[in-house]
């Protein structure tokens, strides 16, 4: 959804499952202002370092340089205000506080891009992404292809052993999941692969 208007703000959100091209679009919608020759500045968190450590960088290698903070609020001292648009990438990894910062950039007429996952690998919404999906104008849902069953996935399946909310990763670290095939935490078929010969598989 392009939304056409005057000098007013507004927040876009796109969000869906790992592997489901949000960074993509994100980049799509940010190179279109560029077209537009609007102002644009791009963040991410430090701690997506996966592909590249000043670009955003799709899993389809698509890539625009990007500054990277830790916490949302660097985003006011970073920010050049002739700037008219603000894209995030990696959202679910800004904490609490881009709520608020989203909300005061639109405020003050810029157009915020967002993206990020909405569930965590438990399947349990992802802060803040729930609150700026409340708050935004427009609201674009991605679906990935699950890779045990080919069909549309809305999940992020964890496939490394941790309890931590947050483990950086991409392909072999997670995968996309249907509703069907997705198991909360760590899938007890990824634990069959690794047991060790003549072990008794039932105690796994």
């Amino acid at each position: 959804m392009d939304i056409v208007t005057g000098n007013i703000g507004w927040i876009e959100v796109v969000c869906g499952p790992m592997f489901s091209g949000k960074s993509e679009e994100l980049i799509r919608r940010l190179r279109r202002a560029k077209i537009a020759r609007k102002r644009v500045q791009v963040f991410k968190p430090v701690l997506d370092d996966r592909y590249s450590a000043d670009e955003i960088v799709s899993h389809s290698d698509c890539r625009m340089p990007s500054q990277v903070i830790k916490d949302a609020r660097e985003v006011l001292n970073l920010l050049d205000w002739r700037t008219q648009v603000i894209g995030f990438d990696e959202a679910n990894f800004l904490g609490p506080n881009l709520v608020e910062i989203a909300q005061q950039l639109a405020d003050s007429g810029k157009q915020v891009l967002i993206a990020g996952l909405d569930t965590d690998y438990l399947g349990r919404p992802f802060p803040p992404m729930p609150e700026l999906l409340a708050l935004a104008e427009s609201i674009t849902k991605t679906l990935a292809i699950c890779m045990r069953c080919g069909n549309p996935a809305k999940h992020t399946q964890r496939l490394v052993e941790s309890e931590e909310l947050i483990v950086v990763g991409a392909t072999g670290m997670y995968e996309a999941r249907c509703r069907r095939c997705f198991e909360p935490g760590i899938p007890k078929q990824e634990y069959l692969e690794f047991a060790k010969p003549g072990r008794d598989r039932h105690t796994v």
